[in-house]
């Protein structure tokens, strides 16, 4: 009967079958990982999230390090008035909770940050910031107006321009009128740069700013009307 003989390796051999499979068990070991990342319940558009940070107003971070962008409104910027107020106000209603978020077209902007309708409890974040006038509604041409979720921020909308809530209480320059592209949500005072290239047969034009919120439409970044 023949005699197995069995491989002797040099120092050298066994090294490099040492750290062959230290190579092999780290592949394995994030090949699993992503595997179990892209199934996992982050994916699926009911999956809770836990808040533990906001950003301002509109800008939610949750415990695995995403950022949400709420979908639908915009609040304050740091140099601008109440923009601490809407940052404590979403701070009350989200953190520490888990949230409920339900993803619009896209599930994320070019930065990288998720696009949702989010939910605290029974509270809808979007809706409370806009009807308590710590936001506006900020609607873009492809926003899907057959959400439920946009008609009530709509509607909250009116509620703030009613009570003159928040942003919608704050005194102004007023303009004689105010004017907005008919393909665009945004409004702008008459001097704006921004709504310069308007052409005329274009031109909506309003009496006041609270007509054009009610329209649906959000001031202009630059005239900040």
């Amino acid at each position: 009967m023949p005699r197995l003989t069995l491989l002797k390796l040099s120092p050298s051999g066994r090294r490099f079958l040492r750290r062959l499979a230290v190579v092999v068990i780290v592949v394995v070991i994030l090949v699993g990982f992503r595997l179990v990342q892209e199934i996992g319940p982050e994916r699926e558009p009911e999956a809770r999230f836990t808040a533990v940070r906001v950003l301002d107003g509109d800008t939610i971070e949750l415990a695995g390090g995403d950022l949400v962008r709420l979908l639908g409104v915009d609040t304050p910027e740091r140099d601008e008035p109440l923009f601490d107020e809407a940052r404590m106000f979403v701070e009350r209603l989200v953190l520490g909770r888990q949230l409920r978020l339900e993803f619009g077209e896209s599930r994320r902007d070019r930065y990288g940050r998720l696009l949702a309708f989010a939910y605290a409890d029974t509270v809808f974040v979007n809706r409370a910031i806009i009807e308590n006038g710590l936001g506006y509604l900020y609607l873009f041409d492809d926003s899907p107006s057959d959400r439920a979720e946009l008609r009530a921020m709509m509607a909250a909308q009116q509620i703030a321009i009613r009570d003159r809530a928040g942003l919608l209480g704050l005194d102004r320059a007023q303009e004689p009128y105010y004017i907005a592209s008919q393909s665009s949500y945004r409004f702008h005072r008459p001097g704006c740069r921004s709504a310069a290239s308007i052409a005329p047969e274009r031109t909506r034009r309003f009496a006041t700013r609270e007509e054009a919120l009610a329209a649906g439409l959000s001031p202009c970044r630059n005239c900040r009307p």
